[in-house]
């Protein structure tokens, strides 16, 4: 029995500003490209040391290229590490072969050879980054789109394993015109991966609670057929019902997490109602719990902003019930509170209450503002009271 050989992986632990995403695994195709890989192994490792004392390492290179729906591109140490991106970045590189990032007042980039120009039918495959033949270096980019213009034109050396939820996350950073993210996405920690050291991600709930085994994005899952809005709202729901459940056992972030995976999910397959006449309006319900979930989600992780936000487009949403309306004002009305936007807070849960006029707890917060409100115009008239006797 011939025994297969077992790839070694590397992995990139980002940060967007200061904000831990999560971890990207590699598997190195060592067989395929032997050269992009060893050097690939050890930038993340960190273990060269070139002639002029430079260490390399991708750990503290930023990403610096981005297109939507195409690719990320990271690894230029010469111009793309540090606190931040030099205004040459995209121009520079070195590789474990190189003697140093400047030889004679020119970048040592000591470029390898190109190896295994292979097809780009796929997503999440990991390439060099060149400016022409025989001129890798250390730069490289990972496919977040299929890209057959790129087929045979790259250096595939690995492939994405875990983490494409991380990866998407950059992708789907806000650009300049240039393609330069608008915040630091800096690879804060990199080196060779074994199973042992696991895969955190801080952006996405793995749980599988209710059935939820999808991917973070659409795109990449494919554990049901997405022309199908039958299967489509069912992977939805499963997504949704799996944060109730977290949202249940006060995992709130959690909670949160699904939640905005499953408005992603719904986002991407709701359909026309022109087209779809049985299932646009499901995807609208279910969009509406969706938002208002959020917003409840929110206001007990304390993010009031959010869940503000979240209530406004539940109260936005077409063809909402009495029901939806009224958790929307209340729940507007807390964050208002919390905000010290007395006023307004006391419109929505006075709207609150005219859509629920039995509620006890609403009637006590609708009279706890009026007394607030009444004792702030008391306060004002004194303070005037004593400006004017003065």
């Amino acid at each position: 029995m011939q025994i297969k050989d077992v790839n070694r992986c590397v992995y990139l632990d980002i940060r967007i500003d200061d904000e831990k995403i999560g971890r990207v695994v590699i598997e190195l195709l060592e067989a395929d490209a032997p050269k992009a890989s060893e050097n690939f192994l050890h930038l993340c490792r960190g273990d060269v040391t070139l002639k002029d004392g430079t260490v390399l390492t991708l750990e503290g290179n930023h990403f610096h290229r981005v297109v939507k729906n195409f690719m990320v591109q990271a690894g230029d140490l010469t111009y793309g590490s540090g606190a931040k991106l030099e205004d040459k970045v995209g121009l520079g590189g070195a590789s474990m072969w190189s003697d140093g990032l400047i030889k004679d007042g020119e970048l040592a980039t000591g470029f390898f050879e190109d190896e295994n120009m292979g097809e780009f039918g796929s997503t999440f495959n990991v390439a060099m980054a060149n400016s022409g033949a025989n001129t890798n270096a250390s730069q490289f980019f990972i496919n977040t789109y299929p890209s057959p213009h790129l087929n045979g034109k790259h250096s595939i050396f690995g492939r994405v394993i875990h983490g494409k939820s991380t990866v998407r996350t950059v992708e789907y950073e806000r650009i300049d015109e240039n393609g330069t993210p608008l915040r630091s996405i800096v690879i804060e920690a990199c080196g060779e991966w074994t199973e042992d050291l696991g895969v955190p991600v801080y952006n996405a709930s793995y749980s599988t609670l209710a059935g939820d085994v999808y991917e973070e994005f659409p795109d990449d899952d494919d554990h049901f057929d997405k022309d199908k809005s039958s299967e489509s709202f069912e992977a939805t729901t499963r997504i949704k019902d799996s944060g109730s459940q977290l949202f249940k056992a006060k995992n709130y972030l959690e909670a949160y997490l699904k939640y905005k995976k499953a408005l992603r999910y719904v986002n991407e397959f709701i359909p026309d109602i022109d087209t779809d006449a049985e299932y646009a309006p499901k995807f609208e319900d279910l969009k509406k719990k969706i938002y208002n979930n959020l917003s409840l989600t929110c206001i007990n992780l304390k993010d009031y902003t959010k869940a503000q936000t979240y209530a406004t487009y539940l109260l936005e949403s077409p063809n909402i019930t009495t029901t939806e309306r009224a958790k929307g004002h209340y729940r507007r009305g807390v964050c208002l509170y919390e905000f010290g936007k007395y006023e307004d807070s006391y419109k929505d849960f006075k709207a609150c209450l005219e859509l629920n006029p039995n509620d006890e707890a609403v009637k006590s917060k609708v009279k706890t503002l009026e007394n607030k409100l009444q004792d702030l115009k008391d306060k004002e008239k004194r303070q005037y009271a004593k400006f004017f006797s003065n």
